[in-house]
């Protein structure tokens, strides 16, 4: 009985996500980099979005040969539900490098019938030879650009430069005089060469917003970690288990200039930007309004370079006959790897008193173009309203602060609401899991009793099918999940977490030295490729479950690579 009801309530729970499908539109591809311009000789990733990706889809890369190296690639789908509903998103992530300098255009991608937009990537000439001449790892901190308007944003960025391994590290965070400061997005990984070295670099930027004028003192930032020498490594389980030596870096201090508003700025609040935009929208069409009736209008103001704590109210010229009821403001702030965005929304709910036609004064808002220096506006015109006299159902008197509600906040069918979608969606999961969970519990009991005799590492086969798919086709990452897979069946009680705690309780030598290959390939900074057949020769003969392991002692080396 219990095998019907599972398919049933699958069934179920398949039609309530096809059905929460139908309600939301496919996107196209999208396509952006991380950093913009670059330098020659770094690399940078492009990054693919598509929503509701099709199983089994693939970039076609071929295009990028032109112009750019393919250093690796990688893909990731999620899997999420927004108000009861599912939603897919798979993005690939390219990391390339140019084969030369000046303005390049990374061209359209195809994956299935969807094209990407093509994007500009700007090549800037290599970096001048650094000052740490030769050396293994180092720090550089620059700020950009300088001289630059009070409030307006520079960019603080930190760079950590390594040719050898880190097994662990920490940035401090940096401060100034006279300054706000914010992180920009995430921290950005790619690969460079200086002087003929190559090097793997983390980088993190900072939005930095002078609030006076004057010189900026920007504090250093420190590093402080442990890096593995290679000449005295050694190679295999010598070189995962070795220790490192103990470094200490630290940028120099950075100094910056603030300027005052140009004395010819005529506004009221002071607004240097990147771009500043000003638009509306409405609820109804405004030339075919009627008296009494509630129209919604909508004033967007978007900043590139601002917060929206630094955006001003958008003052709005009241009109006669026209009664206004107004929301609080939205305002957000976001952030990407280059800038600060800022918006702020004010909403107003219009009530023409009467036929005829209103006229809405021009709401105009002065700007800084900081990217120019020259003074810009932001306009919305003028506008006329055209009321028509009201009909016999819109004569009734009805309550503004009532209309206002109804006009901003309609009630939607009970078949969109958020909540029932919820619901419905919870309920069936959670009935659906519970039955399947029941049904495993009780079709594996047997097998299990069975089980206890064999001290080998008793894995599910998908484990050891997964393992030698991942090893054939050289996928280190596969390769690591797999075993750890594999392990988590044998000591369920004490399940290892890394490598390094599975080559502690193995007994077969070269089987942990091929751990610690796998685990070298996954972490350290050589591009030597993996090649997986040796490891699964030796898994294939070498995973015996060992005596039980020993507890660590307080003096064992800790994880190299935490996860």
């Amino acid at each position: 009985m219990k095998a019907p009801i599972t398919t049933t309530i699958g069934l179920l729970l398949v039609a309530l996500l096809l059905l929460g499908a139908a309600e939301s539109h496919a996107e196209a591809l999208k396509a952006s980099v991380e950093r913009n311009p670059i330098h020659a000789g770094e690399s940078v990733r492009l990054v693919l979005e598509l929503r509701r990706a099709a199983g089994g889809l693939k970039p076609d890369l071929e295009p990028l040969d032109r112009d750019f190296q393919i250093l690796h690639t990688s893909a990731n789908t999620q899997i999420e539900f927004v108000h009861g509903l599912q939603s897919a998103i798979t993005r690939w992530t390219v990391e390339l490098t140019p084969k030369r300098e000046g303005a390049l255009t990374i061209p359209s991608i195809s994956v299935g019938q969807f094209r990407s937009p093509e994007l500009a990537l700007e090549v800037l000439p290599a970096r001048p030879r650094n000052e740490a001449g030769n050396r293994d790892i180092f720090l550089e901190a620059e700020v950009s650009p300088t001289p630059a308007y009070v409030q307006a944003q520079m960019r603080y960025v930190v760079r950590l430069l390594r040719s050898v391994d880190v097994v662990d590290g920490t940035l401090t965070e940096p401060s100034a005089t006279n300054a706000v400061l914010h992180r920009l997005g995430r921290d950005i990984s790619y690969t460079t060469t200086r002087d003929g070295q190559s090097y793997r670099v983390l980088e993190r930027r900072y939005a930095l917003f002078p609030q006076a004028s004057g010189e900026l003192v920007i504090s250093p930032v420190e590093f402080e970690g442990e890096v593995v020498d290679p000449g005295q490594a050694g190679s295999g389980l010598s070189r995962l288990f070795a220790r490192g030596e103990r470094v200490h870096l630290r940028t120099p201090v950075m100094r910056a200039v603030a300027l005052p508003p140009p004395a010819n700025y005529p506004g009221r609040t002071w607004l240097p930007a990147k771009s500043l935009q000003l638009t509306e929208e409405w609820s109804k069409d405004p030339e075919r309004l009627r008296a009494g009736e509630p129209v919604t209008r909508t004033l967007h103001l978007q900043a590139v370079g601002l917060s929206a704590e630094q955006l001003p109210e958008i003052s709005v010229t009241a009109t006669e006959g026209v009664k206004e009821y107004g929301d609080q403001p939205i305002t957000r702030t976001t952030t990407d790897t280059d800038w600060v965005h800022g918006v702020r929304e004010q909403r107003t709910a219009l009530v023409p008193g009467s036929e005829g036609n209103y006229t809405l004064a021009e709401i105009r808002i002065d700007w800084w173009d900081t990217e120019r220096d020259v003074l810009r506006q932001a306009t919305i015109p003028a506008r006329v309203l055209r009321v028509a006299a009201a009909t016999q159902d819109s004569a009734i008197t009805i309550a503004a602060g009532d209309a206002v509600k109804r006009e901003q906040h309609p009630a939607p069918p009970l078949w969109r609401r958020p909540l029932l979608w919820q619901g419905a969606s919870v309920l069936l999961v959670f009935l659906w899991l519970a039955t399947f969970i029941a049904w495993r519990r009780a079709s594996a009991q047997p097998r299990a009793a069975g089980g206890k005799q064999n001290r080998g590492l008793e894995a599910p086969q998908v484990s050891a099918t997964t393992l030698r798919r991942a090893c054939l086709s050289d996928e280190p990452r596969a390769a690591r999940q797999a075993l750890l897979h594999w392990a988590a069946a044998s000591w369920p009680e004490d399940a290892p977490r890394s490598l390094q705690e599975l080559a502690k309780r193995l007994v077969n030598a070269e089987l942990r030295a091929e751990l610690a290959r796998l685990d070298r390939a996954l972490y350290a900074s050589d591009q030597d490729p993996w090649r997986g057949e040796p490891l699964w020769q030796q898994a294939r003969k070498g995973l015996a479950r060992p005596a039980p392991a020993r507890p660590q002692r307080e003096d064992d080396l800790p994880v190299l690579y935490p996860h």
